[in-house]
C-alpha cells in the first residue's frame, strides 16, 4: 500500500486555523516565510542581527492584524510589505534608505521586457554566484529590494507593486536599470577574474 505526498497547507488555511486557536498553525507560517523576509530584511539593512529583529517584528506585527487580513489575497506580499516598511521606519534617522528613486513617477516610457536573463541564471560555477553576491551588494538598497522581490522571492510585478506602493510602471523602470547596474559590476569585475583566480591559486600554493 503506497501513501500519497503531504499535503501543504495554504496560506489561507493556516489562518483560518490559527484564528480558531490552533497555534502550531501561526508557527507554520513563521517557518515557511521567515527566510524570504530576512532575506529582503538584510539586504536593506546590510546588518543580521537589525534584519532578524526586522522579521520578529514582523510576525509579530502580522499576527496583531491577522483578524483584519484579506486571506483571498496572497500572504506573502504583504509581509514583506510589512518588513520593508520596518527597514524604512528603522533607518530613517540613523542613514535613510535610498528610496527616493523608487517613490517618485519616470518622466517617459521605456519598453522593458523581462526575457534577458539575470546573472543569476547563467551563474553555474560558485566564483561566478560570489561575483553576483558582490555585484548586488553594491546597489543601493532600493535596487537590491526590487530585484530581491523578483527574482529571490518571484514575486509579480503587481505585487512588488503592492509591496512598495508603487505604480506598476515605475517598478518596471527600476527593476530595468536596477539589471542594468547589476550587469554592469559583473562584466568589470568579470573582466578582471581571471587575473583575481591567478592571484588566489598562487596564494593557496605558498600556503
Amino acid at each position: 500500500m503506497t501513501t500519497g505526498a503531504a499535503v501543504i497547507p495554504s496560506d489561507e488555511l493556516l489562518v483560518r486555523r490559527y484564528l480558531r486557536g490552533d497555534v502550531f498553525a501561526f508557527e507554520q507560517l513563521v517557518e515557511r516565510y521567515t527566510p524570504a523576509l530576512f532575506n529582503l530584511a538584510y539586504r536593506l539593512t546590510q546588518d543580521r542581527g537589525e534584519a532578524e529583529q526586522v522579521v520578529q517584528e514582523t510576525f509579530i506585527r502580522a499576527l496583531g492584524a491577522l483578524k483584519r487580513v484579506r486571506t483571498d489575497l496572497p500572504l506573502k506580499p504583504w509581509l514583506l510589505q510589512i518588513t520593508l516598511n520596518l527597514c524604512r521606519t528603522l533607518h530613517h534617522k540613523q542613514r535613510p534608505l535610498t528610496f527616493s528613486d523608487l517613490s517618485r513617477d519616470d518622466n517617459g516610457e521605456i519598453e522593458l521586457a523581462d526575457d534577458a536573463p539575470l546573472p543569476h541564471d547563467w551563474a553555474e560555477r560558485e566564483e561566478t554566484r560570489a561575483l553576483v553576491r558582490r555585484a548586488l551588494s553594491e546597489l543601493p538598497p532600493a535596487y537590491q529590494a526590487v530585484l530581491t522581490l523578483r527574482y529571490n522571492e518571484d514575486l509579480s510585478y503587481e505585487d512588488i507593486a503592492r509591496v512598495l506602493a508603487l505604480p506598476l510602471n515605475t517598478v518596471r523602470t527600476h527593476l530595468f536599470r536596477a539589471k542594468a547596474q547589476l550587469r554592469s559590476h559583473l562584466v568589470e569585475w568579470m573582466r578582471d577574474e581571471p587575473t583575481i583566480m591567478a592571484q588566489q591559486r598562487a596564494h593557496k600554493m605558498d600556503e
